[in-house]
């Protein structure tokens, strides 16, 4: 071993494991950067009798993966997100006592203790099942950092890296209250529980760990070296909490071998999608069949704006231009807007131009055009430029009343504007009054997380590319604003527990067939909402000039709560929006590692 890395004294003998294979190292100067990781108590992959080839060959057949490639790629025009591969550890050094206290994350009972599964995705259970009730707090189990916060196969998770290299991973939970990159204290809260918890402990390798014996203390870790590259990878985090959801019977069907054939995946993601699907449905039946709160008959005509001049600024979503855009289908006019008061965001800041004219204080407002390319770039700056766009307008029409309707990635955009952390420190609340959006993925795209997963697959980027330069070659997967719409990206982890921007009224309109971002996605905690019915292939772009569209932004925009539905509407827009929900998310889980 080089001198950088000293041999740690143990009475115990020193183990070695066979060399794995690992494609990426960062270096620093002519050596390697590594950092510990720990190994014990847990179990790895056996190899079959007489393979000789490294985990990642055996976890990740080629045919399979192009086959899925190949799939997922048909969604392409809809959404893209990358990510990055996860990587292996490299040979055990020595043994090490002595590891930090931990703490159970809940004081519930454990009913299902350790059982260490034989591979990725086979029977056996990876940690510690706690009989809880729903609403416990989830607190962390020592120091350390949230490496993932998001949802995988259809519930919600969190994992936390420890300063001695052990990963904690906190499952099923109803709740996250953290995000990706916050660093907790040992007891700080995470989250809540749902029905159970399940409590997880593994090493950068993958291992998983007997929690009890980290509770007890009694854990005493091999030291391994892993690249520092692989540590915080939401990618691998999410293949491996995964295997913790397939083996908890959340993704009936999946994977069972580490070496899956094309019929082998199709199964894991039909059974992850049966299985998610009537999950989130039994959830949701309690508020479908309850009695609706405030809402205006069908029958009832919405009333008009309120008295006075308005302006009314539309954002545009992603693909959009200045000269093309589906929130350009509104009728704005009949809504009670004048012409001259209506502007559309330009994502290369201020105003888009236009052929009509417009009021005198709009008229200073700077006019820059732009392409599809402008939306693809960081969401946040998109964020800033709708803000400078609105304290504009607010110097220039003073007192006048501000409404934003934004449709798809326009309304995460316009979250971003309106909300904390965007103007400078002092800044008063953003000038708007309203906020409609209409299919904006608040709770991000499964649809993108998906894509990112088919690309993780040999050969996966490449037909994911192939097909993009055919059918959508205006999008790039590799622009910041297609990853940032991914359900475990930093920007949406960091958006979820966001509260409404303060000061303003905000609505969310969703689609019951939308197949881009399901309705489930559009719901926004704090806001009101809505779904309606439109199903079809192109249900989120036209859903801006549908005519129930147009009621509903009416009644919105005149302070008026949303038209009643039947509770069979109800349960539809429940059934068709879960299972379109789950069928995205779980094609992401039942993909190989």
């Amino acid at each position: 071993m080089p001198a950088a890395f000293p041999a740690v004294p143990s009475s115990a003998p020193a183990r070695t494991t066979p060399a794995r294979s690992h494609r990426r190292v960062r270096l620093v100067g002519p050596f390697p950067t590594w950092s510990v990781a720990t190994r014990s108590g847990g179990a790895s992959d056996p190899a079959p009798p007489g393979d000789r080839r490294g985990p990642r060959a055996r976890r990740r057949p080629l045919v399979p993966g192009v086959a899925l490639a190949l799939v997922g790629t048909i969604l392409f025009g809809c959404l893209l997100v990358g990510a990055a591969p996860p990587a292996a550890a490299v040979p055990a050094t020595s043994s090490v006592a002595g590891p930090p206290a931990y703490r159970p994350p809940v004081a519930g009972v454990v009913v299902d203790p350790f059982r260490a599964p034989p591979g990725p995705y086979a029977a056996g259970n990876r940690g510690l099942e706690y009989a809880v009730v729903p609403g416990t707090p989830v607190v962390a189990a020592g120091d350390g950092e949230v490496i993932f916060a998001g949802a995988v196969g259809g519930s919600l998770h969190v994992t936390v890296r420890h300063p001695d290299g052990l990963r904690t991973s906190y499952s099923f939970l109803a709740a996250v209250s953290v995000g990706r990159g916050r660093h907790v204290t040992r007891g700080q809260q995470l989250g809540v529980a749902g029905a159970l918890l399940h409590f997880g402990v593994r090493d950068p390798a993958g291992t998983y760990l007997d929690p009890a014996r980290l509770l007890s203390g009694d854990l005493a870790p091999d030291v391994h070296l892993v690249p520092l590259d692989a540590a915080d990878d939401p990618a691998v985090e999410r293949r491996a909490l995964g295997g913790v959801v397939a083996a908890a019977g959340r993704l009936a069907g999946a994977v069972s071998t580490a070496s899956s054939s094309p019929a082998d995946l199709g199964r894991g993601a039909l059974g992850g999608w049966r299985s998610a699907w009537a999950q989130h449905v039994v959830a949701g039946l309690p508020a479908a069949l309850a009695p609706e709160p405030a809402c205006t008959p069908p029958a009832r005509t919405p009333p008009p704006l309120p008295p006075g001049r308005r302006i009314l600024v539309l954002v545009g979503g992603l693909g959009s231009t200045s000269a093309t855009a589906a929130v350009d289908r509104i009728d704005t006019a009949a809504l009670g807007y004048a012409p001259e008061d209506v502007v559309r965001f330009s994502y290369r800041g201020g105003r888009i131009p236009t052929s009509r004219s417009v009021s005198p204080g709009l008229a200073s407002v700077e006019v820059r055009p732009y392409d599809a390319a402008d939306t693809q770039g960081d969401l946040e700056a998109s964020g800033h430029a709708l803000r400078a766009l609105l304290d504009d307008i607010a110097r220039a029409e003073p007192g006048v009343p501000v409404d934003v309707v934004a449709h798809s990635q326009g309304g995460v955009v316009a979250r971003l504007a309106l909300g904390d952390g965007v103007g400078a420190p002092g800044d008063p609340p953003a000038p708007a009054a309203t906020l409609v959006t209409l299919g904006s993925p608040h709770d991000g795209a499964d649809l993108a997380t998906s894509l990112a997963a088919v690309r993780q697959v040999p050969g996966g980027a490449a037909a994911v590319e192939a097909v993009r330069s055919l059918v959508t070659p205006e999008l790039d997967p590799a622009r910041p604003s297609i990853e940032q719409l991914a359900r475990d990206s930093d920007l949406q982890t960091r958006l979820r527990p966001r509260p409404v921007p303060p000061g303003v009224r905000v609505v969310s309109i969703g689609a019951r067939g939308d197949l881009v971002v399901p309705a489930p996605r559009t719901e926004l905690a704090g806001a009101g909402h809505t779904t309606v019915p439109r199903v079809g292939l192109h249900a989120h772009d036209r859903l801006p000039g549908s005519p129930e569209v147009a009621r509903e932004l009416a009644l919105a925009l005149a302070g008026a709560p949303p038209s009643c539905r039947a509770i069979g509407a109800r349960l539809a827009d429940l059934v068709v929006g879960e299972g379109i929900a789950a069928a995205e998310e779980a094609t992401a889980s039942a993909l190989p590692g």
